[in-house]
C-alpha cells in the first residue's frame, strides 16, 4: 500500500467515525436537556441522532456498493466518492458540536 492509498483509506475511515463522534455529542446533549427539563432540546436532539444514524447508514451503503462495483475505479471517482460522504459527516459533526455549545450556553446563561 502506498502513501496516496493509505491517506484514502484513512480519510474514508474517518468519516463513520466522525459520524459516531458526532452520534456521541447529541447523545450527550440529550441527556443535558432532560436534566434541565427541556423538551424542545430533547426532541432535537433525539432527531439530530436519528439524523447521524441515517448518513451512518449511507456512508456504508455507498461503500459497500463502491466496493463491489465492477466499473474502472480511478483518482476521479475515489474523490467523489471520498467527498460526498466524508464531507457529510464532518459537517454534521461541526453542526453538532455547535449545537452542544448552543444548548450549553442556553441551559446555563452563567458559563463561558
Amino acid at each position: 500500500m502506498n502513501f496516496v492509498q493509505t491517506i484514502f483509506v484513512t480519510t474514508a475511515l474517518s468519516g463513520p467515525i466522525a459520524a459516531l463522534i458526532g452520534i456521541g455529542i447529541v447523545v450527550l446533549c440529550f441527556f443535558r436537556s432532560r436534566r434541565a427539563k427541556n423538551a424542545t432540546f430533547a426532541v432535537v436532539s433525539v432527531l439530530s441522532a436519528l439524523a447521524f444514524l441515517a448518513l451512518l447508514a449511507a456512508i456504508i451503503v455507498v461503500w459497500f456498493i463502491y466496493g463491489v462495483a465492477h466499473t474502472g475505479k480511478d483518482a476521479t471517482t475515489d474523490l467523489v466518492v471520498l467527498s460526498s460522504t466524508v464531507v457529510p459527516a464532518y459537517l454534521g459533526a461541526f453542526a453538532a458540536w455547535r449545537f452542544s455549545v448552543y444548548l450549553k450556553k442556553k441551559l446555563s446563561p452563567d458559563a463561558p
